[in-house]
């Protein structure tokens, strides 16, 4: 009888042990942390950027942003140490607010470009309104460096 609740404890001990390294390693993730202290408006570079492993006994997992590289932007000042994620990191913009930009319109087999004034900023993707004359504003998408493409 003895032996038998040796065996049990011995494999109830395994299998608590298995559980627990599966809770451990689920919770394991790669992160940016930033490498020094950063001011706000700091161009991050690749020696900004530290990767690390994080393990989260509860299951959560961390929010960063894990698609931080180079040219990012600080927004504020972020100590070193610190989980990289927006809103504290953000794309670099490539619009800002009076920028004069190139406002392209298209469709199969026809494309107008013309210049207009960006009124507000932003990144590659975002939303953007765009001023043509004193009457006319157009909202767009930002497709590069001062270039939105009309919607």
């Amino acid at each position: 009888m003895k032996r038998h609740n040796a065996a049990f404890l011995a494999g109830l001990m395994c299998v608590v042990h298995s559980a627990r390294a599966q809770s451990v390693s689920r919770g394991t993730n790669r992160i940016p942390v930033a490498a020094r202290d950063l001011m706000r408006g700091t161009i991050l570079s690749s020696t900004d950027i530290k990767w690390t492993d994080t393990t989260l006994t509860d299951g959560s997992t961390p929010t960063a942003a894990t698609d931080v590289a180079p040219g990012w932007v600080a927004r504020r000042v972020i100590r070193a140490g610190e989980i990289l994620q927006e809103p504290g990191v953000a794309k670099p913009d490539l619009v800002n607010a009076g920028d004069a930009v190139e406002v392209i319109y298209s469709v199969p087999g026809v494309a107008i470009r013309m210049h207009g004034t960006a009124v507000g900023r932003g990144s590659k993707g975002d939303e953007v309104y765009v001023r043509l004359d004193n009457r006319r504003r157009l909202r767009g998408i930002i497709a590069g460096p001062n270039t939105v493409r009309v919607m």
